[in-house]
């Protein structure tokens, strides 16, 4: 009978706070970290706020294997930019006009949704949220990173530095 009960009170619990902390989906207007591009793009296109331009890749680095979706909210967050590597979402970060939405109003916001802030500088306050690292910078910025899958995923691998005899060669030969 007792096991009974606290299995209906656990399922209680879990069912009516979907955003507690056993569910919590980190990101912005429907668009979370580990979604698919695809299912970003349709979750985009079907809110009538978020500008999906036709054009919507941005190349920022060519040389990393990840592809950055650009979106925009005018006025308030004329800049959102998803960054997908293998086809899942990783990062996301919205650029809000502070004159619309500033640091402080952000802050407040993100306190009352993941608690108190684990690290905060004069110009950032970070949260670790459930494998996510979210990050609110100044003047009105919010970062939402899947940080050790990123890290991860993007890590370049680098090439052994060439000795000194190498590169003296290689300078004489550039004469």
């Amino acid at each position: 009978m007792i096991r009974h009960t606290i299995l209906l009170i656990l399922l209680f619990m879990i069912f009516s706070f979907p955003g507690s902390i056993w569910a919590q989906e980190i990101g912005f207007m429907g668009m979370h970290l580990g979604m698919s591009r695809s299912e970003v793009i349709e979750k985009a296109e079907s809110n009538d706020l978020i500008e999906v331009p036709k054009s919507r890749d941005v190349e920022f680095f060519p040389v990393e294997e990840r592809e950055i979706l650009a979106l925009s909210i005018t006025p308030e967050a004329p800049h959102i930019y998803l960054q997908f590597y293998d086809d899942i979402l990783l990062s996301l970060t919205i650029v809000f006009d502070e004159q619309q939405i500033d640091y402080y109003t952000l802050i407040d916001r993100m306190e009352e949704k993941y608690g108190e802030h684990q690290r905060v500088t004069p110009s950032w306050r970070e949260w670790e949220f459930e494998g996510a690292l979210i990050k609110v910078e100044k003047p009105a910025v919010v970062k939402y990173m899947a940080l050790e899958e990123l890290v991860e995923r993007a890590a370049l691998k680098r090439q052994e530095a060439p000795t000194s005899n190498e590169r003296k060669a290689a300078l004489l030969e550039g004469l």
